[in-house]
C-alpha cells in the first residue's frame, strides 16, 4: 500500500490522503495510524482519493468509518474521492454510501466544504 498526505483548499484546511494498491492485514495498521494522526491534529476536514486503491478489507473500513464518525462528531466531514466501481461496489453493500460523500474529482469535493463550515480543519 502507498499512501500519502497533502494539505489542500483555503489555507490548507484540508488533509487529503492519497490511498493506493491494497488495505489488507499487512498494511492496515499504517493506514490506521495514518488516519489517527491526522485526526489527533484537528484535521476533520478529510478526503481520501482511491483511485489507486484496489483492495481494502474489513479493518481498513471500521478505519474508514471511525474517521467518518470521528470527524462528524468535531464538525467536519469525510469524503471520499475516484472511487472503483468495485471499491464502491462493496461501500455500496456496507452502506457507506448512504453516509459519505462520493466525489469524480478533487476540486469537487474540496469546493463541497464550505468556507467556514464543517469543522475548522488542519491546525
Amino acid at each position: 500500500m502507498e499512501i500519502s498526505v497533502e494539505r489542500l483548499g483555503e489555507e490548507n484546511s484540508v488533509a487529503a490522503l492519497k490511498v493506493a494498491g491494497a488495505v489488507d492485514s499487512e498494511t492496515v495498521d499504517r493506514f490506521s495510524r495514518t488516519v489517527r494522526e491526522l485526526l489527533d491534529e484537528g484535521c476533520f476536514r478529510l478526503v481520501m482519493d482511491m483511485e489507486g486503491l484496489i483492495y481494502i478489507n474489513t479493518a481498513g473500513l471500521s478505519v474508514i468509518a471511525d474517521a467518518f464518525k470521528k470527524a462528524h462528531q468535531n464538525g467536519g466531514s469525510l469524503k471520499l474521492v475516484k472511487v472503483r466501481p468495485e471499491i464502491r461496489e462493496l461501500l455500496d453493500v456496507v452502506r457507506f454510501t448512504r453516509i459519505i460523500d462520493i466525489y469524480d474529482d478533487m476540486e469537487e469535493a474540496l469546493r463541497s466544504f464550505a468556507p467556514g463550515g464543517q469543522g475548522e480543519g488542519c491546525r
